[in-house]
Formats: C-alpha cells, structure tokens, sequence
C-alpha cells in the first residue's frame, strides 16, 4: 500500500445528524483505508500551525460537509488546502438536517460514496 496517495478526510462534524455521521463515515473509513488521514476541522481556521502541517502533508483531500454551509470545505480554503473532492451529505444522500446525533442514516452509502472518491483521487 505504499504507492498509494495519502488522502486526507475533513469532516464538518458540526453538531446534528449529518454532521455526526460524516465524522463517523471517517472513522469507519480510516480503518479500513491506510492511506487515509483525518484532518482536523477545528484546527485549520484557528491557525494551529501542527494541525495545518499535519493538514497539508496528504496528496488529496475531500471535504465531507454535513450539510450547505459547507463548513469542511471552508475550513480547508482557510489553510490554503486544494480540494480535490467535495460532498454535501444533506445535498447527495437526501438527508434532512435534525438534532439527532445517534443517526445512521444511509450511513453505508455515504462509505460507499467515500471509497469511491479516495479511489479515484488515488488514480489522479
């Protein structure tokens, strides 16, 4: 697995559904997937230089946004950080925005989505 491309992951992990189940797509995505680092998406628009060169040492990265705000993805362009692949969870699976923290709604294609794109920024 050494010629495959470090890509980073930052979820929103904003506080509802969706933003819980992108940091759980990560975690879940992580273990199965070496080449992948989660990015720290509190850490980037605070400035907190390690954060941002740990950030900034993968090849690729996508955003994994809970919902429009697009809070990983603004939180990445805060550090200068290239975009390679961006998802809106609310948008792309039809899940609307609520408080439930517990969801795991279409969990599975939302892992499916993500593998997708790390194999195709690892062909890049």
């Amino acid at each position: 697995m050494n010629n495959l491309k470090r890509i980073g992951i930052l979820p929103c992990s904003g506080a509802c559904n969706v933003g819980m189940l992108s940091t759980k797509a990560v975690v879940e995505i992580l273990g199965e997937h070496e080449n992948t680092d989660f990015v720290c998406a509190l850490g980037l628009p605070l400035g907190i230089e390690s954060i941002i060169k740990n950030g900034k040492s993968s090849d690729g990265y996508i955003a994994l946004n809970g919902c429009p705000v697009r809070c990983a993805t603004k939180a990445l362009e805060s550090a200068d950080i290239p975009i390679n692949e961006e998802v809106v969870i609310t948008e792309k699976f039809n899940i609307k925005k609520n408080k439930n923290l517990k969801s795991e709604e279409k969990i599975d294609q939302i892992l499916d989505e993500l593998k997708g794109l790390i194999d195709k920024i690892d062909k890049e």
